[in-house]
């Protein structure tokens, strides 16, 4: 099944940007919970369209734990998403039951779960009948910092 392209971005260091973004925002959530019980494991940046798979675990232990990996868009409504909305997006993780269905794809080995209903909507802050505003990519250069991370194994972090 081919993946759906991603709508067109407003400037060409919008998507690298928003990467960066995201990946600094989601690096806190290794250490500490973005939604109970989930941590942070990850956060890969896909290379041919505007997403972001991230990797999820859980579990009592190390050697307990359980994987989940999501496929979240960094467009939605034809909007980009800020790193906030995204985050937002993955707390609800933490409120109530979730059904994802497959993008196709595997990760580690493991299957990549859509989860683009977390981050569907308009952004925060305005109101429905608003224009929308002007991409925030454009005010200021390209971030400094990596464009993702990954744990392969524990205690081995590979940044993007």
């Amino acid at each position: 099944m081919p993946v759906p392209e991603s709508p067109p971005l407003c400037s060409p260091q919008c998507l690298p940007r928003t990467q960066r973004a995201v990946a600094a925002a989601l690096a806190h959530y290794m250490h500490a919970p973005i939604a109970q019980p989930y941590y942070v494991r990850g956060c890969i940046p896909e290379p041919d369209e505007a997403a972001v798979t991230v990797a999820l675990w859980t579990g009592p232990a190390v050697r307990d734990k359980w994987n989940l990996f999501l496929l979240i868009p960094l467009v939605s409504d034809g909007l980009v998403l800020s790193a906030m909305q995204v985050t937002t997006g993955l707390m609800r993780l933490g409120r109530g039951t979730h059904i994802f269905g497959s993008a196709g794809r595997r990760f580690d080995g493991k299957p990549v779960l859509r989860g683009s209903q977390l981050v569907t909507g308009r952004p925060s802050g305005g109101s429905r009948d608003s224009t929308p505003s002007a991409c925030p990519c454009l005010d200021g250069g390209d971030p400094e910092g990596p464009k993702g991370f990954y744990y392969q194994k524990p205690g081995q972090l590979t940044w993007y």
